[in-house]
């Protein structure tokens, strides 16, 4: 009997699940495919922009988490260029693979609206580790240039603008307020006119959430100094200032914005059933109705829970996703039925910046300020952990003489 063939296309957060559901069985032949070799651990973006952790911190060895569970597992740096559903072939930059069964997990990219005029060019984003990284050395740059022209006195404003008051929104904002605040205690220079704006179209922060949560986030961005700029659509931006509503003005020297995702591009040529965020419809087996064998989870795909509910792009929601689809591609492999997904997210939890969080849990459990961020630090810590203790036996099976190998001159 011929193993079955399964490839995995991203490894985020549902990828990554997946993958942790599907090696362990040994029934089939996993290929899981990024044009990245790690996982990017975005819900922790908000520190490393914020000095507060190093990169290494936000990252997971693809190639070692791999290699842990056996030959049967195998990465591969690559992009998917092309997808032939009929003869179930993936085509990529440099690789092609054949498949029984495929597993979308390519993610979402931030929604640049294409009616904002200048929006892409003069903005920033974080969800990938690149732009992170990118926007953390260009704002330290723009900071020092500043403080260097104006002899370590900034007499002029820097302004930091983020548009978008959703939970990445609110959680770089408070995160920056935060380090600034260190940042003119540490130093004798004197930079204490930095002011950071987050640019929200709704009434409040956290549009749609509990009311805890909204209340308590909007709190603490308040006690760090954040000005909430609410109603306000942006309209156009341009190099250093941006139009909201039509005709107010706001002057910045660097500009973040987080204002919704839509999915990866991998869903534009293909010819099914989308939402308006270009998100792949998917049944309540999170399989990809069009075509045999594909299932979809995390961003790319339209997720809801059992009641038929929208549930927001959040990490949680992914892993429950691609913990799913892998379960249901597992019974297909061993004869037996599909289980109906269940995703429902247990919870929230903002960082709002140092030692400071707001957690909602189960529907009953609530805490903020330094209770709540240990509780946040010790779930996130727990999930890194287990990912770096499996990624430790992957090391263990890269060959000695591949490992202490040298660079020859």
């Amino acid at each position: 009997m011929n193993r079955k063939r399964v490839i995995i296309v991203g490894g985020g957060y549902a990828g990554v699940e997946a993958l942790k559901i599907l090696a362990p069985s040994g029934e089939c032949d996993i290929v899981l495919i990024d044009q990245h070799p790690y996982h990017y651990l975005q819900t922790e973006a908000y520190e490393l922009i914020a000095n507060e952790c190093s990169m290494t911190r936000v990252m997971i060895d693809l190639v070692a988490l791999c290699l842990s569970y056996g030959e049967h597992v195998t990465y591969i740096k690559d992009t998917i260029r092309e997808i032939d559903y009929e003869s179930k072939r993936i085509i990529g930059q440099i690789s092609g693979h054949s498949y029984d069964y495929m597993l979308l997990c390519t993610g979402s990219r931030t929604a640049y609206n294409g009616a904002t005029e200048g929006l892409r060019q003069h903005s920033h984003g974080v969800k990938t580790l690149q732009s992170a990284l990118s926007f953390k050395q260009q704002f330290e740059q723009r900071l020092y240039s500043r403080l260097e022209s104006e002899g370590g006195w900034c007499a002029e404003p820097f302004n930091i603008v983020i548009g978008g008051g959703g939970l990445s929104g609110v959680e770089i904002a408070a995160e920056m307020a935060h380090y600034i605040r260190i940042f003119h205690k540490d130093n004798t220079l004197t930079c204490d006119n930095i002011h950071i704006f987050l640019i929200i179209p709704h009434e409040t922060v956290l549009e749609g959430m509990e009311e805890y949560l909204i209340k308590h986030a909007t709190k603490r961005l308040l006690q760090l100094g954040v000005k909430i700029i609410n109603h306000s659509r942006i309209t156009s931006v341009e190099e250093h200032a941006l139009i909201i509503n039509g005709s107010e003005a706001v002057c910045f020297d660097f500009m973040i914005f987080t204002g919704g995702i839509v999915a990866s591009t991998l869903t534009v040529g293909m010819n099914v059933a989308k939402n308006k965020k270009s998100q792949l419809i998917v049944n309540e087996y999170m399989r990809v109705s069009e075509y045999e064998g594909v299932f979809a989870a995390g961003d790319i795909a339209e997720l809801r829970d059992p009641e038929g509910k929208l549930v927001p792009p959040t990490a949680q929601g992914a892993e429950a996703s691609g913990i799913s689809a892998a379960k249901n591609i597992l019974a297909l492999i061993q004869g037996k039925p599909m289980i109906r997904s269940n995703i429902r997210l247990k919870g929230m939890m903002i960082a709002l910046g140092g030692g400071y969080a707001s957690i909602s849990l189960l529907g009953w459990m609530r805490f903020s300020g330094m209770i709540g961020y240990a509780i946040k630090t010790i779930i996130m810590r727990g999930y890194r952990y287990l990912l770096h203790r499996q990624c430790a036996k992957g090391v263990e099976r890269i060959p000695q003489s591949k490992r202490n190998c040298r660079m020859r001159f």
